[in-house]
């Protein structure tokens, strides 16, 4: 049979798909390379939102800062330096020396000094100071989003567009405990947070990040879905092998970055080798959230390429998708209620942080029934019963 030109139609063999147009397989890939894209900087913004702006991660990373040794080794050095550049000990030990023994002045405060930094060490350790340090660090944060949404806040002002955290009564009360009788600066603990030519764009990339994460995280789904439904019948199974693959990468990504990343930052920040592994530390602990997320992206990209290989064309795909057959046929309700059981088992373990919010559980667990639904339908049309012959009439 031929068409009006006398060209005989393609013909595609049974089992196979017809291959893409030219202009649809540009379509589809390209979908697929813009959510990889958008994948990538969505997994960005939501550490930022996360680790940043949410209050309950802020308060626990620092409360796993201050249980560092590194850390809390350099925190304390910190405070006693603040301490002494707003204070001059030499002069408050000299006057407390008897006349001929005030040539011992610098010495003593030397000595003092490195008293003074164990003190501050062992203080920071202890259980009741690490529990008020997280209480604090709750107020000054909730503090500080306020302020990024345009507020003023006790202890956190706007002075010519200026945010500046005001904690001269912790030097003070540092140095009444040390027996430092002199009166500390009134600027000694006072932190310039932003400048004024930083306040307006932290405003307004705080603004961004908040209303966007959510967006962006659902156009990623988005695309993936718009791509794998363009491919058409025959070929959405290799589009969602490849945007499983997509996922893996970015994931990946993220570990790979989390790690060079670091080492870049914090070598670049931070010119002393005695404080780098502080620093390092630190990194660890503010990524272990971007850390999660790369690990979230593998598992995902792992669920969609078993979901690809599930629908393919293997023996033992044909094997399992048989075998399920007469139960998507008669117990339909049971197989999903197998399938819901076992994702609550996953969130109830909670590997990621991902796994803990209420948005990302809603989303996956209807991709999950979703595509769940999508093999039932396929296992169906394979595996029809096979329709009872009537007998000829005699």
């Amino acid at each position: 049979m031929s068409n009006a030109a006398g060209v005989p139609p393609a013909v595609v063999p049974r089992g196979e798909a017809a291959p893409l147009s030219k202009r649809r397989a540009i379509a589809v890939w390209s979908l697929v390379a813009l959510a990889t894209l958008i994948t990538f900087l969505s997994a960005l913004t939501l550490w930022v939102k996360r680790q940043a702006l949410d209050t309950n991660a802020w308060v626990d990373a620092s409360g796993q800062m201050l249980k560092n040794d590194d850390i809390r080794s350099a925190l304390s050095i910190a405070l006693v330096n603040a301490l002494y550049n707003n204070v001059d000990v030499t002069a408050q030990v000299q006057r407390a020396l008897p006349p001929k023994q005030q040539g011992l002045a610098p010495v003593v405060a030397g000595a003092l000094r490195d008293f003074s930094e164990r003190a501050a060490n062992r203080l920071l350790a202890s259980p009741r100071v690490q529990g008020r340090w997280e209480q604090v660090n709750r107020r000054v944060h909730k503090n500080l989003i306020a302020v990024l949404e345009g507020k003023n806040v006790r202890r956190f002002h706007t002075e010519n567009g200026t945010v500046v955290l005001d904690l001269s009564p912790l030097v003070q009360r540092l140095a009444q405990r040390l027996g430092i009788q002199e009166k500390v600066k009134p600027n000694a603990g006072k932190i310039t947070l932003l400048k004024s030519h930083q306040l307006d764009a932290a405003q307004t990339g705080f603004k961004v990040i908040k209303a966007l994460t959510v967006f962006i995280a659902l156009l990623v789904v988005v695309l993936y879905g718009l791509a794998i439904y363009l491919a058409g019948p025959g070929h959405r199974r290799r589009i969602l092998r490849a945007s499983a693959i997509s996922l893996l990468f970015v994931g990946l990504l993220m570990l790979i970055f989390r790690r060079l990343a670091g080492n870049w930052i914090v070598d670049s920040l931070v010119k002393s080798d005695v404080d780098r592994p502080a620093g390092h530390a630190v990194w660890a602990i503010e990524t272990e959230l971007l850390r999660d997320i790369g690990i979230a992206l593998l598992a995902y990209g792992v669920v969609g390429l078993f979901a690809a290989w599930l629908a393919g064309p293997t023996r033992w795909a044909i094997s399992v998708r048989r075998w399920l057959a007469p139960r998507f046929r008669e117990q339909p309700l049971l197989v999903f209620s197998a399938v819901a059981f076992l994702y609550l088992l996953v969130l109830l373990w909670g590997p990621t942080a991902s796994s803990r919010q209420l948005l990302g559980i809603l989303v996956l667990g209807a991709l999950i029934m979703f595509g769940v639904e999508m093999l039932r339908r396929q296992t169906l049309r394979e595996f029809a019963p096979a329709k009872p012959i009537s007998p000829r009439p005699a």
